[in-house]
């Protein structure tokens, strides 16, 4: 079975329980509040790309990432192609 990645970067991640507020993206306090709002809050639900500490929902598998930036190539190939020709 292949590894799960994230979908941005094809990298590592973790969980976002430590991560920023749902209501504004600051740092949560040990109390559990937001430090700009000072709203009682919660993290943001999915999950911390290692590399580039994008919040995503889901990880993919290597499989799939790979796929997707190989169609991305491609399709970026195919839209150069036609620029040179015009």
């Amino acid at each position: 079975m292949s590894e799960q990645v994230s979908p941005c970067c094809g990298y590592e991640y973790t969980d976002n329980e430590d991560g920023p507020s749902y209501c504004c993206g600051a740092k949560i306090s040990e109390d559990g509040l937001c430090i700009e709002c000072f709203e009682h809050t919660n993290p943001e639900e999915g999950y911390v790309c290692d590399n580039c500490l994008d919040i995503f929902e889901e990880p993919v598998s290597t499989y799939e990432y790979e796929e997707k930036q190989y169609e991305d190539y491609q399709e970026n190939k195919m839209d150069q192609d036609r620029l040179d020709r015009n």
